[in-house]
């Protein structure tokens, strides 16, 4: 086995760069005790220690990016924002964290005449209050649609989907 502490030459820069990857890449780090800085067991010289150090915090880097897209994926925005953050990319943790909070709308549509049908075939009568006026809007099961778009009494817009959440709490309490 070769002294580790023996100084090596490489050929070439580019050479240094394929062997410290090849490190690297398998999971091991330069490590530094003092001046002196290790890969894989070999002393490294001041020029050479520094290019691996920095190869090896752009792979980190790359690697979390990486986790951080798979999480994303994974609809784990917040743990995606952190690591965004986390590696100073401040807008990119934002942006996540902004589009996670866009709620998703979902457009339910229900038939305000068969709530009216609802009300009839019950026998219920009941009183919508106008959230304008507070006008007191009877509606029956002879009620007709066109009749609850404005109040009665201030001629306010009666928005329909306050009626049908008041349909719908009345015949759900039947």
């Amino acid at each position: 086995m070769p002294d580790k502490r023996t100084p090596y030459r490489f050929c070439s820069g580019d050479c240094f760069d394929r062997w410290a990857w090849g490190h690297i890449a398998s999971g091991q780090a330069p490590l530094g005790r003092g001046q002196e800085w290790t890969l894989a067991g070999f002393v490294l010289r001041q020029d050479v220690a520094s290019r691996a150090v920095t190869m090896y915090q752009n792979h980190i880097r790359q690697l979390k990016l990486q986790h951080a897209k798979r999480l994303i994926d994974a609809e784990q925005t917040e743990a995606a924002a952190q690591i965004y953050q986390e590696l100073g990319m401040w807008k990119e943790a934002g942006d996540i964290r902004r589009r996670s909070r866009r709620q998703v709308v979902t457009q339910v549509q229900v038939d305000l005449n068969g709530l009216i049908d609802q009300l009839r075939k019950a026998g219920i009568s009941t009183d919508f209050t106008c959230p304008a006026c507070g006008g007191r809007i009877q509606i029956s099961g002879s009620t007709s649609v066109a009749r609850l778009h404005s109040c009665e009494f201030c001629g306010s817009a009666i928005q329909t989907a306050d009626v049908t959440a008041f349909l719908l709490a009345v015949i759900g309490q039947r």
